[in-house]
C-alpha cells in the first residue's frame, strides 16, 4: 500500500512540473543560419544571373544577327523580372527588425510564408522563361517546334528540369508549412506565458 502511495506523489508531481518552455536560444541560432543562408543563396544567384546574361551578349556580340540582340534584351528584362519578384516576395524576411525573441520569430514566420508563395510563383516564371525561349528560339533560329522540343537542352530543362524544379519547390513549401506551424504554436506559447 506504500508503494502505491508513493506512485501517486510521483504521478501527481509529475502532473504538476510545468511543460518545458521553448527553446529561444535555438530560434535565435536559427534565424541566425538562415540569414547566413540567405546571403550565400543571393550571392550565389546574382552571380549565375549574370553569368547568363553576360553569355547572352557575347552570344549576341559575336551573332551578326539583329535577332541575338533581341534576345539579350529578352533574357535581361526577364532576369530583372525574376529579381523584382523575388525582391517583392522576401520583402520584411532579411532580419529581425531587433534582437528580441518576438522579432526573430516574426522574421522566421514571413521566411516560412514567402518560401511557401514563392513556390507556385516560381514554377510559374520558370515555365514562362521556358516557353518564352521556346517561342523566341523558334522564331530567331527559323527551326520547327518539334526539332526543338526534341533538342537535348530542352529535354534538360524542360522535360527533365521543369519537373524537378517543380517537384523541389513544392517539397521545400511543404517543409516550411511544417516549419510555419511549429513556429506559430511557439508564438502562442511565448504569448501565454
Amino acid at each position: 500500500m506504500n508503494a502505491l502511495q508513493d506512485l501517486d506523489q510521483m504521478k501527481q508531481q509529475w502532473l504538476a512540473q510545468s511543460a518545458a518552455g521553448p527553446d529561444v536560444a535555438a530560434l535565435r541560432e536559427r534565424v541566425a543560419a538562415d540569414n547566413r543562408s540567405h546571403r550565400r543563396t543571393l550571392v550565389l544567384v546574382g552571380l549565375a544571373t549574370l553569368l547568363i546574361i553576360a553569355l547572352t551578349f557575347g552570344y549576341a556580340w559575336r551573332s551578326a544577327r539583329a535577332a541575338a540582340w533581341f534576345s539579350f534584351v529578352f533574357t535581361t528584362a526577364f532576369a530583372a523580372l525574376v529579381w523584382l519578384v523575388a525582391l517583392w516576395l522576401s520583402r520584411g524576411t532579411w532580419r529581425p527588425r531587433d534582437e528580441s525573441t518576438s522579432a526573430c520569430l516574426d522574421v522566421s514566420i514571413r521566411r516560412c510564408r514567402s518560401v511557401m508563395l514563392a513556390a507556385p510563383v516560381g514554377i510559374l516564371l520558370y515555365v514562362a522563361g521556358l516557353v518564352g525561349s521556346l517561342a523566341w528560339k523558334q522564331r530567331l533560329l527559323d527551326v520547327d517546334l518539334g526539332q526543338l522540343l526534341e533538342a537535348p537542352a530542352m529535354i534538360v530543362s524542360g522535360w527533365i528540369g521543369a519537373p524537378l524544379y517543380a517537384l523541389g519547390m513544392l517539397w521545400n513549401a511543404q517543409r516550411h508549412r511544417k516549419r510555419l506551424a511549429a513556429l506559430l504554436d511557439l508564438k502562442r506559447q511565448l504569448s501565454e506565458s
